[in-house]
């Protein structure tokens, strides 16, 4: 068996079904699974065998030790050698699924060099999208919780002003600092982008949605590990710790994953595992929705966690339907075909950063990247038109709404997401 000194370990059986509380309200079954994160058996196991907790956003001590994510279940676990991780491993199994941390990235998404300094004129989203509609109905995704893991966001862009932004930073080590509540930046600009499509006041599909953003990912090499992501996930999760947040929905956007030949094979399999019983922590325990991009490398080709059962895998169209070429699609490991649905992401006009005059900058960007918001910020809108439509039935709402395209399932999925 392979003894790693540092690990993630998440629990592999959901909390809602380990507290009977399957047929729980929604409100009722948040409330109750973030009252009962706060107690730990495993945490005084693993102090017991030498291993300090530590406890962010400010921490002393050695470099080595476990942080303890209770929202998700999950510990993750940096042992002093090797003899010690053994020690907590077993402590953990079989009750948790153990994988090592791994790297993740963006897909490659396709910056045009066209640069605005002006906002769009135009309507962007086509009348069949159902964008308008929603607004002359009054609907603009108020009430509902959007979380965004990417690279960021530039809350003091235009699209942004005025609104507040509850952002954390997850460095590149969480290690002593933690995560960081810091005002929204991005040296990248693919965050900006993604939340102008979501919430962007004159460029989102739902301008009213209450962000949540975690930078999880680096500017310079749009890569990432699954240590940011639960730690993102987990303070996300940390809402419905607030009263007024326990009844609202819940969506996230994530715009990130990784392919079958990045990693080893033995690892590949823990990881997925691993990755896709996260995936089912935020369905089962807490109801939420999560819309993850399938990736850009082509037919025949799908990420994880976009291509699991329990996630809403999105592709790629143009403004005319017609199929992305880059956005990927086809069959999953499990055999589950992917995409779920398909969003507006070809040239998509959104906010991106602004100049050294602090002139807020817009561009077109293609990409599943730019899908997925899209596909994100039309659940919102449904889910405030629809009071209570949230988690497993906003999902089943999504696709069977969808508007048919002339593609393969394996293209397309059940077509394209709108609000009707």
């Amino acid at each position: 068996m392979l003894i790693l000194n540092k690990f993630i370990a998440i629990r592999r059986t959901p909390r809602a079904a380990a507290l009977g509380l399957g047929g729980a309200a929604t409100a009722a079954k948040r409330q109750e699974i973030v009252r009962d994160a706060e107690h730990s058996r495993r945490a005084l196991e693993l102090r017991a065998i030498g291993l300090p907790q530590v406890f962010p956003p400010h921490r002393d001590g050695p470099a080595w030790g476990f942080e303890r994510l209770g929202n998700l279940g999950v510990y993750v676990v940096s042992a002093a050698d090797a003899a010690q991780a053994q020690l907590a491993r077993a402590l953990l199994e079989p009750d948790y699924h153990i994988m090592p941390d791994i790297s993740l990235s963006l897909p490659a998404s396709a910056l045009a060099p066209r640069r605005f300094l002006r906002r769009p004129a135009r309507v962007q989203w086509p009348e069949e999208s159902g964008v308008a509609l929603a607004r002359r109905e009054g609907i603009t995704g108020k009430g509902v919780l959007l979380g965004v893991l990417d690279t960021g966001i530039d809350a003091d862009h235009i699209e942004f002003a005025r609104r507040r932004v509850d952002f954390r930073y997850v460095p590149l080590d969480p290690g002593p600092d933690g995560m960081r509540a810091v005002r929204g930046f991005d040296v990248h600009g693919h965050g900006t982008h993604v939340c102008g499509i979501l919430a962007g006041r004159t460029v989102g599909v739902a301008p009213d949605i209450e962000l949540l953003v975690a930078a999880v990912i680096e500017s310079e090499t749009v890569r990432t590990s699954l240590e940011r992501i639960v730690i993102a996930l987990d303070w996300m999760m940390e809402q419905f710790r607030l009263e007024e947040n326990q009844a609202k929905p819940m969506i996230v956007s994530m715009s990130l994953g990784f392919r079958e030949d990045w990693i080893s094979a033995p690892a590949y399999q823990t990881v997925t595992e691993g990755m896709q019983l996260l995936i089912a922590t935020l369905v089962h325990d807490f109801d939420v929705l999560p819309v993850v991009a399938i990736g850009n490398d082509g037919p025949g080709q799908v990420r994880a966690p976009g291509y699991f059962a329990e996630a809403l895998g999105v592709g790629a169209v143009d403004f005319a339907r017609n199929v992305w070429e880059l956005s990927g699609g086809g069959e999953a490991p499990d055999g589950t075909i992917k995409p779920d649905v398909v969003g507006y992401g070809v040239d998509v006009v959104s906010s991106l950063e602004r100049d050294v005059l602090r002139r807020s900058v817009y561009a077109p960007m293609s990409g599943t990247s730019m899908a997925t918001p899209y596909v994100a910020g039309v659940a919102a809108l449904l889910a405030q038109a629809n009071p209570g439509l949230q988690g497993a039935a906003l999902r089943e709402r999504l696709l069977r709404t969808a508007l048919p395209i002339d593609a393969p399932a394996e293209r397309a999925g059940a077509g394209l997401a709108r609000f009707t």
